[in-house]
């Protein structure tokens, strides 16, 4: 009786981890880059661009997530692309306070629809695009490797 009753706590804490959508984290070590594998069911491609390696996660719903990683292992930038904008806040981690901040103000000053450009220390995050194709980019100017600048994370 308690085998069967751990097991169905098992396997509804597995279903629970599957139904949250999550990405890297800017900022985070590379393991979250394979832990988002996993639970986005998504085709991962790998390629090294010099002194950084670039994950793409394919995620089911067309959208693409690329994350950058230093050889030091950690996500320094992570772009989005594809029909739909990624849940912000687990992929801007400990930067969402920030992001929030500087967008509300941003749009406390320009009325109607526009991209959002952030350029602030520590954080630098533009989106833009419209209903089926969206675009967007964080990054964390202070982990860029050296001889990588922010118009490389493309």
């Amino acid at each position: 009786m308690l085998i069967r009753v751990l097991l169905r706590v098992a396997r509804i804490a597995f279903f629970l981890t599957l139904a949250v959508p999550s990405f890297a984290t800017l900022g985070e070590p590379l393991d979250s880059v394979a832990r988002d594998q996993w639970r986005l069911k998504a085709v991962m491609h790998f390629r090294q661009a010099g002194s950084y390696a670039i994950y793409d996660i394919q995620c089911p719903t067309g959208t693409v997530v690329r994350e950058y990683v230093s050889t030091a292992g950690q996500v320094f930038a992570v772009e989005w692309q594809g029909p739909f904008i990624p849940e912000l806040q687990p992929l801007l981690g400990q930067y969402f306070k920030q992001y929030s901040r500087s967008a509300a103000e941003q749009r406390a000053h320009y009325a109607g629809k526009r991209p959002l450009r952030i350029n602030e220390p520590g954080l630098v995050f533009e989106t833009s695009g419209h209903m089926g194709a969206y675009w967007g980019r964080a990054i964390d100017p202070g982990l860029l490797p050296a001889g990588v600048g922010i118009d490389d994370i493309r």
